[in-house]
């Protein structure tokens, strides 16, 4: 399946822009069970894939890209992005529609879903899930919204959402963090319980769930899409390890799998496999903290750029792959060839850190650089990197692999002078908004530049394909600078990965599909 560097933007223009068509404008699907994907769908059979954490199906905790794949069976989402089509469409939804500034949002239900134990899924149970979201302890993905708007049920099938400023990205919203919906009678009945017995409306039923190990569900016969979903089971196996993954794909003991390394998804290509890329915003990056003491200083900084040998590292971590140059890879359409990030040169790094001793009035300087200590490549890439920076003289850079969990908070808390990130590393372009704007919640990095936060706000606030051009063209050259906060090192794809019997997949990070539109032979 070939990936398209101009995916996601057209998607939040082709919707805002049927808006616009159709005077208040909207997008509608009146059901339809067309596949996604190759030939004829096929009912019968099952998939087994994987899951990369222990999962917790509560309908609240379900927004992020990892918790996705084991949510939507259960809950379905309320839009649906199709990543061969670049669009989006209703799907627990029946239509959305926009307000012409992309500020008041129409949410209309189906008519006639009924969550699995018999109550009724209307615009009530959404707002119900919405409200529960905002409860602090339950650290919903939803928080990040749920700041940013109001609602107001307009009859049992109908919200209007009304922002505080214009978003067009919000429809991203509708398929993670807003999307998936509980129902609100076992929420209530089963109290702390539901993350483990969760109740929704979605294409299957959870069966069985074995925490650590696995989830198995079943087709939920009363799904409102006539049709779907295609297959009888569905289940998702805990497989953390990239390499225990592959392996276990190979074995035949999952046919869907997910990877984001490339010679992987290349090799099994090769023996017969589909591979389904999906492009992200982002990704695997050198992350900057640009409030550490040290680390605040720009020209410090900008003598790391110019020691990181991205060559090097490509060469010995990912061969074979591009070794990113500026923040957008050749194939994008926002990439300007005179942009470009600073270049190799140790005798350059050497000066610029020189003049930073000597300015400060210290004789050498140590930092910490971190990173996944579980995840065999991301362990050698820190390596090779402290390796590079320790070329520098008087500077010593020491390399702490760290448990996944750890890192996480430590990124959360700022609490880091270097770290190998997933920077933004995300199907929706809201994550560069939240990771590089000044008040971003995802700015871990403490950077703020005035040029990149208008332009990041103009990609949330124009559907004019010129502007939103310029406005994608203006991030990129703010974050291939010397002093930006983050230093791409792997241009990434997300790749869902199936078996030969395996059709239907699309794409959604992380690693998941939308399980109803799945078939096998």
């Amino acid at each position: 399946m070939k990936a398209s560097r101009r995916a996601l933007p057209r998607a939040v223009v082709a919707l805002a822009m049927a808006a616009v068509i159709a005077g208040c404008g909207g997008v509608s699907n009146k059901n339809g069970a067309e596949s996604v994907g190759d030939g004829s769908p096929k009912s019968g059979g099952e998939v087994t894939g994987v899951v990369l954490s222990n999962p917790i199906p509560d309908s609240a905790r379900c927004g992020t890209p990892t918790a996705w794949i084991y949510c939507e069976p259960i809950y379905g989402s309320l839009m649906r992005y199709v990543a061969k089509d670049d669009k989006f469409e209703p799907a627990m939804a029946e239509s959305l529609e926009s307000s012409p500034d992309g500020k008041v949002w129409t949410l209309k239900l189906r008519s006639g879903i009924t969550f699995t134990d018999g109550t009724p899924y209307d615009a009530d149970a959404v707002s119900f899930n919405w409200e529960r979201a905002k409860n602090p302890a339950l650290l919903s993905p939803a928080l990040y919204w749920l700041a940013q708007m109001t609602w107001q049920v307009v009859d049992p099938l109908t919200i209007e959402v009304t922002l505080k400023g214009p978003n067009y990205n919000f429809p991203w919203a509708l398929q993670y963090e807003l999307g998936m919906i509980g129902s609100p009678k076992a929420i209530q009945e089963k109290g702390d319980a539901f993350g483990k017995e969760p109740v929704g409306a979605g294409p299957f039923i959870l069966e069985q769930f074995v925490e650590n190990s696995y989830l198995r569900y079943t087709r939920n016969p009363d799904y409102i899409e006539k049709g779907l979903p295609y297959i009888d089971k569905l289940t998702l196996k805990l497989i953390p390890g990239d390499d225990v993954r592959i392996n276990a794909f190979r074995a035949g003991e999952v046919n869907v799998h997910r990877t984001y390394i490339k010679r992987d998804a290349k090799a099994l290509e090769d023996a017969g496999n589909n591979v389904h890329r999906m492009v992200v915003w982002g990704g695997t990056a050198l992350g900057f903290n640009v409030k550490d003491p040290d680390l605040k200083d720009k020209d410090l900084r900008a003598a790391l750029m110019h020691a990181f040998d991205n060559a090097q590292l490509t060469a010995a971590i990912y061969p074979g792959d591009v070794a990113p140059d500026s923040w957008y890879a050749p194939d994008s359409p926002y990439r300007e060839d005179n942009v470009k990030y600073p270049a190799f040169d140790l005798a350059e790094a050497q000066r610029l850190f020189d003049g930073y001793l000597a300015k400060t009035g210290k004789t050498s300087l140590t930092l910490e650089l971190i990173g996944f200590g579980t995840a065999p490549v991301a362990k050698q890439a820190i390596e090779v990197i402290g390796a590079q920076f320790n070329k520098i003289n008087g500077l010593t850079v020491n390399v702490r692999p760290l448990d996944n969990l750890v890192l996480t908070q430590r990124w959360r808390e700022s609490d880091f002078q270097l770290s190998y990130v997933s920077s933004a590393n995300s199907q929706t372009p809201e994550s560069m908004f939240r990771a590089f704007s000044t008040n971003g919640d995802l700015n871990y990095y403490g950077y703020s530049n005035p040029t990149l936060d208008e332009a990041l706000e103009t990609t949330r606030r124009t559907t004019n394909a010129d502007e939103l051009a310029a406005a994608w063209k203006a991030v990129g050259a703010e974050l291939s600078k010397a002093d930006a906060p983050v230093r791409l090192f792997a241009y990434e794809h997300d790749m869902v990965i199936g078996a030969p019997t395996v059709h239907g997949i699309n794409p959604v990070n992380v690693g998941a599909a939308t399980w109803e539109r799945v078939w096998v032979d």
